[in-house]
């Protein structure tokens, strides 16, 4: 029965009653389990012990069974309660110990054996009932069973270790051989694992039909000596004939139009046979956003004799989804304007509905329309005390966007994108309301299957302002520019990294109304693990240079440019020592006395940007994490990068995993005699305030990684 104090935990626990003739399985203990990870061996047990929740650093998941790794794992695990009750059966625990020979076989421990069993209480050995009378334990509660813990001991012996690896039947002295044994997930010297062995055939298979060769067979051979402990591992290539596309046919489109899916898809008879590029076909295909499902089927041609001539047939199938779309929602946005590159934090966050409608097959030939609107509740604090009482009441603001795609423009893969937006609030960057009115056309190519995007096109910018305070930094405008954006990913996963890079550059070039301008956003990200940790950096640059500013522009106008493109630094996905666009100097007129005019002097930019951030990412448990970070860097408006101004702030940050991305909180300090080198004294910042702790810093509250 479950206690009174374990109902306080109810939600999170779900106790479970024992039946009152059964046991319970409170604990197994593993011992002598050393070489591999006790949860891996655990994960493939038909018999599990009570749950237990804990805190485990290091572990993002639990892990499954024959799923790699099986490597231990070293973990601070940090108990909290238990819950549930599994029942004990002891067929299927007999079952068990011959699993555990056998997942130690699997992973080359042939001389592993399971050397003795403890059950407590003993008598659960032979009869996995409680009598109703005389129970030879205590009972968990009046009407219950018992519980029973169980000890295995394994003697795990000597691992069978990779002796050789042959490969035979590929070309070679050709890139393809290098690229046969670049699949290899074992190495000579490593303990012979069968999962990594069929692992490697499946690769190696994959290799080769990446190569044209769309009847490729690898056959493995494997010659174990136990005695020796050594396994000598033989893979023979069947490549077939270099093949290529004879036929392509689409089935599902109903009355969507067929040139446009084939167009799109890229894939054209004579073309040569190639796994990933029908991967890369089917991920264009569903992009167009017209299809519930897209399937590719490729079917190999054979001759009488049953053998391969060289040739595929190819079938799309796709299934089409809901062309007319429309919905009524809410959010909250905090503390990020624009997108990519271009994404800037700001002292701003709201709460607005969401009402949109979208056809994903306008006027036919899969074109997408979607318009929506987004009114708001603006919360802004433009003080200078991140944390003040006294900052902006909220204000009502709009906006309203439209865009129009048109698949395959030009050539295939290219998608001509027409957008438009009229913002109308309180300007995110400043403390005054305005009309905000942006028009684009441009087209958006992808490569590699997306990893490699470019887009191009040109921008027509109406800025009105409106209610003006005497201070405010910004006036009306017009402004056209050109603007190219190329990014490459090689992450493992876009929205939590382990591994890999992502690089891009965004320019723009205006010309014509209100500036003639320059403007260049490179930005690099490296992600490397170590064990279960995530090593994470980025170095980013802005420059930007005025040629030509008209009359009638504001003083701070003339020398920064417009207010949206401007460089600043300093928030949650930037500089954490600081709040959103106070990092560095603008150099313009401040009166010391006015806090006002040096908050709107220095948030209004600067034409020389440089920041580096280096992470220390720890996971907690699948859900939580930790973040150790230093971030550097600087803005200001001579046309030079100051890299003696550091402004190193370090911190600490809390991850909460959700659907749509952590929700996390920063906090950033700021290093005294660490922020102008050759200078002792810390560049004026903000106060932040816990009770009676004090410091020059920030504290960001927000969704998704830094980076």
């Amino acid at each position: 029965m479950c206690r009174a104090w374990v109902a306080l935990f109810a939600l999170a626990t779900a106790c479970a009653d024992v039946p009152s003739d059964r046991y319970g399985v409170d604990r197994i203990r593993l011992i002598g389990v050393e070489s591999i990870d006790p949860q891996a061996l655990r994960a493939c047990l038909a018999t599990d012990q009570r749950e237990r929740l804990n805190i485990n650093l290091g572990r993002t998941r639990s892990p499954e069974c024959n799923a790699p790794p099986f490597d231990p794992t070293t973990r601070l695990r940090i108990p909290l309660w238990r819950r549930g009750w599994p029942l004990f059966d002891r067929n299927v625990f007999e079952r068990d110990l011959l699993r555990v020979e056998r997942f130690y076989r699997a992973r080359g421990y042939y001389d592993a054996e399971v050397v003795s069993v403890t059950f407590d209480p003993p008598v659960a050995a032979t009869e996995d009932r409680v009598p109703e009378q005389d129970p030879p334990c205590e009972r968990l509660g009046s009407d219950e069973g018992c519980a029973v813990n169980l000890e295995v001991t394994v003697v795990e012996g000597e691992p069978v270790l990779v002796g050789s690896i042959q490969v035979s039947g590929s070309p070679e002295g050709t890139t393809l051989e290098g690229a046969l044994r670049s699949a290899f997930a074992l190495d000579v010297g490593d303990p012979f694992d069968e999962t990594y062995y069929e692992k490697t055939k499946d690769d190696m298979r994959r290799t080769m039909r990446d190569a044209t060769y769309a009847c490729a067979s690898v056959a493995g051979h494997v010659e174990v000596d136990p005695e020796a402990h050594r396994a000598d591992i033989q893979f023979h290539v069947e490549p077939g004939p270099a093949s290529h596309i004879r036929e392509v046919t689409l089935t599902g489109e109903q009355d969507l139009r067929r040139q446009t899916i084939l167009a799109v898809a890229d894939v054209e008879p004579g073309d040569p046979f190639s796994d990933s590029s029908l991967e890369e076909a089917r991920h264009a295909v569903y992009a167009l956003g017209a299809f519930a499902s897209v399937d590719i089927l490729t079917t190999p041609v054979r001759d009488e004799s049953d053998q391969c001539t060289g040739e595929v047939d190819v079938a799309i199938r796709v299934s089409p989804g809901r062309r007319l779309r429309y919905g009524v929602g809410g959010g909250l946005q905090s503390g990020l304007v624009g997108s990519g590159l271009q994404q800037s934090d700001v002292l701003q966050w709201d709460i607005h509905l969401l009402g949109y409608v979208e056809h994903r097959n306008f006027l036919g030939g899969l074109r997408r329309i979607r318009i929506e609107d987004r009114p708001k509740l603006i919360f802004s604090n433009l003080f200078p005390r991140p944390f003040a009482r006294d900052g902006t009441p909220p204000r009502l603001g709009n906006e309203v966007r439209a865009e129009f795609r048109q698949p395959a423009f030009i050539e295939a893969r290219t998608t001509l994108v027409v957008g438009a937006r009229y913002d109308y609030g309180p300007d995110p960057l400043d403390a005054f309301f305005r009309h905000n009115v942006d028009t684009s056309i441009g087209v958006r190519r992808n490569f590699l299957d997306g990893r490699l995007a470019t887009a191009f096109g040109i921008h027509f910018n109406l800025f009105r302002a409106n209610d003006i305070p005497a201070k405010v930094t910004q006036g009306d405008y017009k402004l056209i520019f050109l603007e190219q954006l190329i990014q490459l990913d090689l992450r493992d996963d876009s929205r939590n990294p382990t591994r890999g890079i992502f690089t891009g550059v965004e320019l723009h070039e205006a010309a014509l109304l209100s500036w003639d301008y320059l403007r260049i956003v490179p930005d690099f990200r490296a992600y490397a693990p170590l064990g279960p940790l995530v090593l994470a950096g980025r170095f980013r640059l802005g420059w930007m240079q005025i040629f030509r500013a008209e009359g009638g522009l504001d003083d701070v106008s003339s020398v920064v440019g417009p207010q949206p493109y401007r460089l600043r630094s300093g928030g949650a996905s930037s500089h954490r020592g600081f709040v959103p666009g106070f990092l560095g100097d603008a150099r313009g007129p401040v009166d010391p006395g006015d806090a006002d005019s040096a908050f709107y002097q220095q948030n209004s930019g600067g034409l020389r940007r440089w920041e580096a951030s280096l992470e220390l990412r720890v996971p907690v448990n699948e859900d939580f994490g930790l973040v150790i970070f230093g971030d550097v860097g600087d803005v200001n408006r001579a046309k030079r990068f100051r890299f003696d101004y550091l402004h190193l702030a370090v911190g600490l940050g809390l991850r909460y995993q959700t659907i749509i991305g952590p929700f996390r909180l920063d906090i950033g300090w700021l290093v005294p005699r660490a922020q102008i080198i050759g200078q002792d004294d810390p560049v004026p910042s903000h106060e932040v305030s816990f009770g009676f702790v004090r410091f020059q810093g920030a504290v960001h509250l927000t969704i998704g990684e830094a980076f």
